[in-house]
């Protein structure tokens, strides 16, 4: 359920005739080299119902309730502003690579599974409804909600 699209975006470091720029492009050249991916781990059973949730079936007449890619927008923000310091930190040798990727992965998955329970809409149809425990939505896939999590992994070239 991972998005293969990346972007990159410009981290605001800036660089003095004192620094040693082959020091520099050492220290974050490895950015290059690796990603984090944030969605849903597990076997084939639970790939189909988050594709269900995040998709919507018509077959099966379940609208879609994403929560990936809803997920993933709501942490755009705190982890751009978490990247750009992170970089720059970087940059002057006083944070790991490692580090930051991985604080990445805690935050978009906290805005993740922050995002999975507070989906509401659309409505549970009126025949689900009365047979549902409660008012919240996909609760009752707490393996789906379990299943979230990120993995720092190498870049594909």
């Amino acid at each position: 359920m991972a998005s293969t699209k990346s972007r990159a975006r410009r981290a605001g470091v800036q660089v003095t005739g004192a620094d040693n720029l082959s020091k520099l492009a050492a220290r974050l050249r490895p950015l290059t080299q690796q990603k984090v991916i944030i969605g849903v781990q597990g076997d084939a059973e639970l790939a189909l119902i988050a594709g269900v949730h995040e998709y919507g079936s018509v077959k099966m007449s379940i609208p879609a309730r994403s929560f990936v890619l809803t997920g993933r927008k709501k942490g755009q923000v705190p982890i751009g502003k978490l990247v750009r310091a992170g970089v720059a930190e970087i940059a002057r040798g006083r944070r790991r690579i490692g580090d930051m990727l991985d604080e990445v992965g805690r935050v978009g998955l906290d805005k993740m599974q922050q995002n999975f329970d507070r989906i509401n809409d659309p409505p549970l149809s009126a025949r689900y409804a009365r047979s549902k425990i409660g008012r919240r939505l996909l609760q009752r896939e707490q393996d789906l909600r379990d299943s979230l999590t990120y993995d720092v992994v190498p870049r594909s070239r």
